[in-house]
């Protein structure tokens, strides 16, 4: 049976407001899809021009030293990931990546937590996160890598430092815009700080969360890039360094689209985690409220 389709003898036994609601849902269901289709194509096409202004663009406009074109960044890309370069330094990276990402969410998120927890602690602490926030993150990579060697472990904490402010930050102003009076109704009936930090709390500053966590993916790449662009021998920010000094514009290109591959398998990964958070949330709402 074709779907959204009811059978006579069904639309007889279930009563009239019911037939309407599920062919409601059916509509909306085909609308969705439309929709996604939609955007879909208009971001084929979207990219279809970016790659044909670029071609166009190449040996015209700018020098193909400097810009290369599209085919042989793919011949690149394609090149080094046939003979293993690619995934040899990618392996490092993806791994001070992770590592700096799970680490700098985790002690953002725990900061918080204690931030909410304690009394007095926030206003305490503001002036000196301020000032931690306000130093560029960059400008620490020297100190790690004089600190703690050229190894992973310099990279892992610069990229943990860019996503730990990301998701502290983040989680605090979702925790300040808590209704008090949900909060006072919580306490009413008994629940200690942590209890309302658990159940109130958390769920939400959530959303927020989630955004800080999205918006953490390409800060913890960028402090292992940056890592590896001050000193390494590995890692993909070593490959496109490397590349750029001998005028390899297309290698260059390559390095950074195996980069782009990790950023969406990453953003892939949290969107699965913010469906399955934030269920009740209805997906492609227009906040203009137009649809």
């Amino acid at each position: 049976m074709a779907e959204g389709v009811l059978h006579p003898g069904w639309e007889r036994a279930m009563p009239r407001e019911a037939v309407l609601a599920q062919e409601e849902v059916h509509r909306v269901a085909r609308g969705e899809q439309r929709e996604t289709l939609l955007v879909l194509l208009w971001q084929a096409g979207l990219l279809a021009a970016l790659l044909l202004g670029w071609g166009l663009a190449s040996g015209r406009v700018l020098d193909r030293l400097f810009l290369s074109d599209p085919l042989a960044v793919g011949r690149a890309f394609w090149r080094v990931l046939l003979d293993g370069t690619l995934w040899f330094h990618l392996r490092f990276t993806l791994l001070e990546t992770l590592l700096g990402y799970v680490g700098g969410a985790a002690a953002g998120l725990g900061a918080a937590g204690l931030v909410v927890l304690v009394p007095g602690l926030e206003p305490l602490l503001r002036p000196f996160v301020v000032v931690a926030y306000a130093v560029p993150k960059v400008a620490l990579a020297p100190l790690m890598i004089l600190w703690f060697g050229i190894g992973v472990l310099p990279k892992v904490l610069l990229a943990g430092t860019f996503v730990a402010f990301l998701v502290f930050l983040n989680t605090l102003a979702g925790a300040a815009g808590v209704s008090p009076d949900l909060v006072a109704v919580v306490r009413v009936m008994g629940a200690s700080r942590l209890a309302v930090l658990r159940r109130v709390v958390l769920p939400a500053a959530t959303p927020f969360v989630l955004a800080a966590l999205r918006l953490a993916i390409p800060a913890a790449l960028i402090g292992a890039i940056v890592g590896e662009f001050i000193s390494s021998n590995r890692g993909v920010g070593y490959l496109i360094n490397a590349a750029s000094s001998r005028y390899r514009t297309a290698e260059v290109f390559a390095g950074i689209f195996g980069l782009l591959l990790v950023v969406l398998a990453m953003n892939a990964a949290v969107s699965a985690l913010e469906r399955r958070a934030l269920r009740w949330v209805p997906r492609g709402r227009d906040p203009l409220g137009v649809r």
